[in-house]
Formats: structure tokens, sequence, C-alpha cells
């Protein structure tokens, strides 16, 4: 089969200006394909891949320079040389400035051509270079990126962000086999089958084995496509696979093999990552909520006050639309806030009756128990602050301390609110609930003393917009 130096699309309306140059650039080793429109090169152009375009200025239809615009729009990087009669130098030079990278007058030399077509193929590997160092850069910021969050979605957003940002890629795909995750970026439906058949779980050992990678070209509905497929790897073991796509006239050479590489490597780790830490949170919250419901357990008056209170909690967090992370620390503040209550004798806690001076003593000791018992715990970070801190009141009359208002860390004003709602909404061993119309009344009557104004004003705004009336 010969071989070809490269692949080139002339566009002429004229028949033998098309065939004299097939016949000239095929004998210096080019494959040429000819068509007679504008129209017709750029639907070639969305599903074959070209080194060069050679175009008429004037046709039919479609001109030249129209013509030059699109491909430059669609293929920035696709170097087009247009061919002109004398009269018409001024249009060469208008194209000039829309981004050809040259021009030959007809009737051209042979050598001339040639020359033009070894200097684009030199520039496009010097502008190949400079991309290629970009690129580098790139792969330098994703790495610094993806090594400071462990969050799965921010993770899949930098890679979106960072991969298409230059148009170097037409879309990508990639599949997590252990969590039977798929995702697809600019994908056809076909490509995505073709994908998902070619490289699937069952066949992935078996295709990367001895391999880094994969760089193929296939036609896939009559469109050629370029697949630059790399393996995930946790150790030995190919836990899935990322696909890069280019469609038409974009292909991956060694350069984007191994910069592709390094990124892809930079993703896995840090996805693999992001699900490590997302399993640990995920049995530390079952482990929280085990705790949280023991709590509860030494009385049956609070069975569920815990999950209430967090539930509470995390509306006037979404009320006043705080972050996330706080969101989270807050649904662990809400869980464990009486954690402290394992220290407290259960006579203490379960006593129908008014606790003595002595109890009453023993029971503001939770929340020091409280801090005790989680401070160990790093990842929950200021949670056993918030908890140290709950029952304080902002004119200075709480406990364990006396502070006031501005010494009282925000989550622990939440969990405070949250807190004596619940506990005035439900049934206590001491006595019957309260009604909501009573309990909020409660709230506004110590709204600025014991309570922040502005937690009650978004509790209640909360409640309201959850249809609660009182």
């Amino acid at each position: 089969m010969e071989e070809f130096k490269y692949k080139i699309l002339v566009v002429d309306d004229e028949d033998y200006v098309r065939d004299s140059l097939d016949i000239i650039l095929s004998t210096e080793g080019y494959q040429v394909v000819g068509v007679s429109s504008g129209y017709e090169a750029l639907e070639l152009l969305e599903k074959n891949y070209f080194d060069f375009v050679i175009t008429d200025i004037k046709m039919p239809e479609m001109d030249g320079i129209t013509l030059l615009r699109k491909i430059r729009e669609g293929y920035p990087d696709l170097p087009v040389i247009v061919m002109t009669g004398f009269p018409s130098i001024d249009s060469a030079i208008e194209c000039l400035k829309e981004g050809a990278f040259d021009y030959v007058t007809k009737p051209f030399k042979v050598e001339d051509l040639i020359n033009k077509l070894q200097k684009a193929d030199e520039n496009r590997k010097l502008k190949k270079e400079v991309v290629e160092l970009k690129q580098l850069l790139k792969i330098y910021d994703a790495g610094l990126f993806f090594n400071k969050t462990l969050d799965h979605e921010e993770i899949l957003n930098g890679m979106e962000k960072m991969l298409f940002s230059d148009s170097l890629v037409y879309g990508c795909f990639f599949h997590i086999f252990t969590k039977a995750f798929k995702k697809s970026y600019n994908l056809s439906e076909d490509i995505k089958h073709y994908l998902d058949t070619r490289f699937s779980f069952k066949n992935a050992a078996q295709l990367f084995y001895g391999k880094n990678l994969i760089n193929e070209s296939v036609k896939i509905n009559g469109k050629d496509v370029n697949l630059l497929v790399i393996p995930m790897y946790f150790e030995k073991f190919v836990w899935g696979i990322f696909a890069l796509v280019n469609v038409g006239s974009k292909v991956f050479d060694v350069i984007h093999e191994r910069i592709y590489s390094i990124f892809v490597n930079q993703f896995s780790i840090a996805l693999r990552n992001s699900y490590t830490y997302e399993e640990l949170a995920k049995g530390y919250f079952e482990t929280i909520n085990s705790l949280a419901v023991a709590v509860d357990a030494k009385d049956h008056y609070t069975r569920g006050h815990s999950e209430n209170v967090k539930n509470y909690s995390l509306m006037i967090v979404e009320e006043f639309g705080f972050s996330e992370n706080f969101k989270e620390v807050m649904t662990y503040a809400g869980l464990l806030h009486d954690i402290g209550k394992i220290g407290v004798p259960t006579h203490v806690i379960t006593k129908p009756d008014k606790l003595t001076d002595e109890e009453f003593e023993e029971m503001k000791k939770h929340p020091i128990y409280g801090k005790e018992i989680l401070e160990p715990i790093e990842f929950l970070g200021d949670v056993p602050d918030y908890i140290l801190y709950h029952h304080e009141k902002l004119d200075g009359s709480g406990y364990p301390f006396g502070l006031t208002a501005n010494e009282i860390p925000l989550g622990a004003k939440i969990l405070q609110v949250a807190d004596s709602f619940d506990a005035m909404t439900t049934d206590r061993s001491y006595r019957k609930r309260r009604t909501l119309t009573w309990a909020m009344e409660e709230l506004d009557r110590c709204s600025g003393t014991q309570f922040d104004t502005e937690i009650v004003k978004a509790f209640k705004s909360a409640m309201k917009r959850r249809g609660f009336t009182w």
C-alpha cells in the first residue's frame, strides 16, 4: 500500500485545475482529494482528516474567502493556501488577513507550490510546539488543582474546563469500571457506543496488555474519528479508561500521547482519592449516626432529637445560602451536639422532675464531655467547638463558660436555635410538648438575649417556606 506524505484537500470549480494539482502533488508523494465547491469542502472536513487545504478564491455559491473564514472557525490549525489569478491580488491579500497561510498565482510554478506547502508544514510544526508548551503548563496547573480538592464534582468540572479550554480536543469519554460510572462530553451516540463496546471492562485488560495507550483512527458513521484511549490504573489493575476524541481534521500525535497520559494519570489519582474520601466519610457518617442514636436512646423521650436538630440546623444554613462545606460541618454538629450526654448519669437525663442544683451542674458538663470525645477526630473541624458552646447565650447567662454574643461561634448559635426549638416542640420526661405558636413566640421573646436575631429570622423564614403556619 502506497504511503503518502500528507493529505491535501483541493477546492476549485474548474476540473482541469483539480486534475492538474492531483497529478502534480501525487507525483510529489501527496494524497489529493478534489472538490468543486466550498460546501463540499466543509462536508469533507467534517468527516475526514486533511493536512492542508488549497482553494481557489473565485468560485460560485461560496467563494474562497468565505470558505477560508469557515475553516478558520472550525479548524483553526489547518493551513490554507489560496489560488488566485493576477487580477485578484487584492483578494489574495485579504485572504492573508483572514488567516490564510499563503497564496499562489495562476498559472503557478510547481516548485513554488511545493515550497509553500513545505513552509506551511514547518509553520504548523512550530505552532504545534508552542501549543505543546501551553499544554505542558496546563498539565502543571491541572496537577496543582487536582491536589487541592477531594470533591468529586469539582474534579469533573475542573477536568472539563482544562481539557476543552483551547479546542484541541473535540470530546471525551471515561468509564470507571469499579464504580459503574460513565460520563461523556460532546460525543454522538454512535461514538459513545463504539467506545463503550470496544473498551468495555471485559475487553480492557486484554486490549491494554503491554500497552500504555491506544491511538487509532476509525470510521464511525462515515466520519474520520481519531481516538486516544488511556487506561486508568490502580496499582496493576485497570479500574477505568479515559478516551479523548477528535473528529475530522484533527489527530493525536506522539506529543499529545505523552501530555494527555500525564493529564489522565493526574485525573485518575484525584478521582480515586475522591472516591476513597467519600467512602471514609460515609463510614464516619454511619458511625456518627450510630453514636447519635445511642445518645438519644438513653431517654426514650429524646429519640430522634439529634436528627431533628440536624435538620433544623440545615434549614437555617440553606436559608442563609452558606457553603456546602459548612453544611456538611453542621450536619455532623447537629447529629452530635448531645454526644457528651454519654458521660452524664442516665437517672439525671431521664428524671421526670426538676433537676437539683447538683444534678443540673452534672448536666451542664455534657458540652465539655462532647468536645473531649470529638476533639481527636480531625476531619470534624470546628464541630467540637460548636458543641462545646451550643448552650451559651448572647447575654452571657449560658453555660459552660458564660460567653457573650461575639464570643459564640456561628455554628453554636445555629445549634442553639435548632436544639431549643426541638426541645420545646417535643415531649420530654419533665413536661409535654409546646405548640408551634408558643415555640415561635418564645424564640421571638428570647431573640437578642438568648438567641441570635438573624438566625431566628432565618429559621422562621425557612419554616414558612416549608408550609408551617402559626
